[in-house]
């Protein structure tokens, strides 16, 4: 049955929307985190510790019946952020899933054939995003976002009205700018953020693997807003 109340945005409500939310990301994370154990680590890198460490910034779409069927969530400050999921989440994480347990860091596992070991060291391995191989984008883009609206509630506008939600709150502390990264190949996401006032960041870093142009189809794109 479908819910006569209309969808709209809000921000997330860290009791009542974290299930669902991790539910989204598990849904909507890139094809190969899609499955197994890669699939149930997923969310614990790219949802939850913004809920749990930040959730004034973090914004929902609201089915009309309670609930998060969307979100982005951010982090304002990348060197806060990362300090404070070093300092405060690790020590966490076995407590809320033994598939958490801290894995083996060097070397750096081939994602290609170790993929539940990439995560793994992903999800350790927080000072990452702090992007040292070009300090520039932290300093002129200091926030990061990442954005996940499940398939039925997607182009309907509610990316741009989370992302509106967002900018305001950010504004609001004067935060200057923001980033993203995505998959260099995902060329509807590409057009989704240019229409709404994204562009890529105008420099190519890691032998051209980041920044404006990905080396590969898995390479990554960093957009870039300023507020």
């Amino acid at each position: 049955m479908t819910s006569e109340n209309k969808a709209f945005v809000r921000l997330v409500d860290p009791i009542k929307d974290t299930a669902a939310c991790l539910d989204v990301c598990k849904k909507t994370v890139g094809p190969a985190l899609r499955t197994g154990t890669p699939n149930l680590i997923s969310p614990y890198i790219w949802c939850l510790p913004y809920i749990r460490l930040c959730p004034e910034y973090c914004f929902v779409v609201d089915d009309g019946d309670g609930n998060a069927v969307g979100y982005v969530v951010c982090a304002p400050d990348n060197v806060t952020f990362a300090e404070r999921f070093r300092e405060e989440y690790i020590p966490i994480l076995e407590s809320l899933d033994p598939i958490l347990k801290k894995p083996p860091m060097d070397p750096p596992a081939d994602w290609g054939k170790e993929l539940t070991l990439g995560v793994l060291q992903c999800l350790y391995s927080p000072e990452e995003l702090l992007h040292p191989v070009c300090p520039r984008l932290i300093e002129e883009y200091p926030a990061h976002l990442h954005i996940d609206i499940l398939p039925e509630f997607q182009r309907k506008g509610f990316g741009k009205e989370l992302m509106e939600a967002l900018w305001a709150r950010l504004r609001k502390d004067d935060i200057p700018g923001v980033h993203l990264v995505m998959e260099a190949g995902n060329v509807n996401a590409q057009k989704f953020y240019l229409a709404i006032g994204y562009n890529r960041f105008g420099e190519v870093v890691d032998g051209g693997k980041s920044g404006e142009v990905g080396k590969e189809d898995n390479g990554n794109l960093w957009m870039v807003k300023k507020l």
